[in-house]
């Protein structure tokens, strides 16, 4: 019986190298777009960084120019000249409705000299208390705008201040305030990422803080959720406190809710004095990369095994053909010697039940071996046999 051919068994090794190349090939592309998957990740933690400091500085330079116009109305100044509360504020509130509808303004101070509060136009009963905010504080040092993100005792707020000098005298000092929610709200008009934010249990005690609901505070030890889309901090999952978050932020990965694929990650927040008070929870929608990366993963992972299969099949038809075809013709050849010069079958012994062992056993047949066959030893006989 007839065992597997050499060829067949060539052809086997050739088909299988060639698929577990391909497979490897694949595995590489996933690889590769994994990597580039990580790579997104960053780019978008980087993106959110950049974009947080350049809404910051177009959100300052709205309130600023708001506070300009304001600055300029004649009955405002009158009557926060005069110390008219009632006055000022009846002027001020269908100014601050407009502003809080239209710019995102939320808050509206004017400030005393000595920086005591006169008027919280969002918040008219709260007055009197003293400021002692950084932003005021470089406002009163420079006698120019002061602006940036900080914390109040109520909200963690983009804050811009300007001294009010009338006549060459400080009559005081207004301030327009944008939320972080507001402000998370323009970034995401910007970039349509969904935004969280986390702030520092230390920095909300140090200032007092009493801006969140009592159970909010009991939810982490070291962090506290003051602003976030509904989804954010569930999908985000980050565990973690602002002093673990790199200054170029820190991707999260990969993941996935219902049809859409997401980027997670944490850009650190940093308040006017360069200290970090917190988090940016950063969730981008990577729904139309993610199915053009899988997709393309599906066609690489396609187009290798085709590729693969057909250089097995190219490299099986050489080897037939530069190889094996040519060893059939020259077994053929020989048998058909062998037959015409009578040589003995029964001198042929197989090594093999395939084309190479059929091979040599006919290299036998027609070459024996030219050693002289061993002869016997000598029978030794005693003295005594006749």
């Amino acid at each position: 019986m007839r065992g597997p051919s050499v060829e067949g068994k060539v052809v086997a090794a050739v088909v299988g190298v060639s698929l577990a190349s391909g497979l490897g090939g694949a595995w590489l592309v996933g690889r590769v777009l994994r990597q580039e998957i990580e790579d997104a990740g960053r780019e978008a933690m980087r993106s959110a960084a950049e974009t947080l400091a350049a809404v910051e500085q177009a959100e300052v330079e709205k309130l600023s120019a708001t506070l300009d116009a304001l600055l300029a109305n004649d009955a405002l100044r009158a009557a926060f000249l005069r110390r008219d509360r009632a006055r000022l504020l009846a002027l001020s509130q269908p100014i601050f409705a407009t502003l809080r509808e239209r710019d995102r303004v939320t808050h509206w101070y004017f400030v005393d000299p000595s920086r005591t509060v006169f008027l919280r136009v969002h918040l008219p009963e709260l007055r009197g208390d003293l400021v002692d905010r950084e932003t005021l504080r470089r406002a009163v040092e420079t006698r120019e705008r002061g602006a940036g993100k900080e914390l109040g005792k109520t909200a963690f707020a983009l804050r811009v201040v300007r001294p009010w000098v009338v006549d060459g005298q400080l009559a005081g000092y207004v301030e327009l305030a944008e939320e972080m929610d507001a402000f998370l709200a323009a970034m995401k008009a910007r970039t349509g990422d969904d935004l969280g934010l986390l702030l520092e249990r230390r920095v909300l005690a140090e200032k007092g803080f009493v801006g969140l609901p009592a159970s909010s505070w009991n939810e982490r030890p070291d962090v506290v959720m003051v602003a976030t889309a509904p989804a954010v901090e569930r999908l985000v999952g980050f565990g973690g406190g602002a002093d673990a978050v790199p200054d170029a932020g820190l991707p999260l990965g990969e993941v996935e809710q219902g049809d859409r694929s997401y980027l997670r990650g944490v850009v650190p927040l940093r308040d006017v004095g360069g200290r970090r008070v917190g988090a940016l929870l950063v969730l981008h929608d990577f729904s139309g990369e993610h199915a053009a990366l899988r997709a393309a993963l599906q066609r690489s992972f396609v187009l290798l095994l085709a590729v693969a299969l057909a250089a097995a099949a190219l490299v099986g038809l050489a080897v037939h053909r530069i190889v094996f075809l040519r060893l059939g013709r020259l077994r053929r050849r020989i048998e058909a010697r062998a037959a015409a010069a009578g040589l003995p079958v029964a001198s042929a012994v197989l090594s093999g039940n395939d084309e190479v062992g059929r091979l040599e056993a006919l290299v036998d047949r027609v070459l024996p071996d030219p050693s002289p066959p061993e002869e016997p030893a000598a029978r030794v006989t005693g003295s005594h046999d006749v």
